[in-house]
């Protein structure tokens, strides 16, 4: 066999190598991003950002939750702390194709922040959701 044979071959099985492990490597990931949304579909749940600002009167606190609608959040004052919760849904558009690439948390999802401090008692206040930023005014009462 000839040295230039011997490349060809080389670089042939090196090429089947590299397409095996690119079909291991889609299969393991649609494997495990499937298991992934269905676990935070039907059990644990995701916890989306926020920012708190305190001013004179009041907290505001601003949640990050692109994509969820009004009638699937829930606020209120759950003892010492402020609860957000709800249900980030699969678009509709999405829900027969294999999903490729998964950044965006779907599901349920949780956020308490512990708001109650000394004297100052809270009370829910203004709660509005526009453009995907949910803002909460928590009232200081003295």
């Amino acid at each position: 066999m000839a040295s230039g044979d011997w490349d060809i071959l080389v670089w042939q099985r090196a090429r089947s190598l590299l397409q095996q492990a690119e079909r291991i490597q889609a299969n393991f990931l649609k494997i495990a991003v499937g298991t992934n949304y269905r676990t935070a579909l039907h059990g644990r749940s995701f916890v989306p950002p926020v920012n708190v600002v305190e001013t004179d009167d009041s907290l505001w606190v601003m949640c990050a939750i692109p994509g969820v609608a009004v009638k699937d959040i829930e606020v209120r004052l759950d003892g010492p702390e402020l609860l957000i919760a709800g249900q980030r849904p699969l678009p509709s558009c999405c829900q027969d194709g294999d999903l490729k690439l998964w950044e965006i948390p779907l599901g349920r999802f949780e956020r308490r922040i512990a708001v109650l401090e000394g004297r100052i008692t809270l009370s829910l206040g203004k709660v509005t959701l526009e453009d995907g930023l949910l803002v909460i005014e928590l009232k200081k009462n003295s």
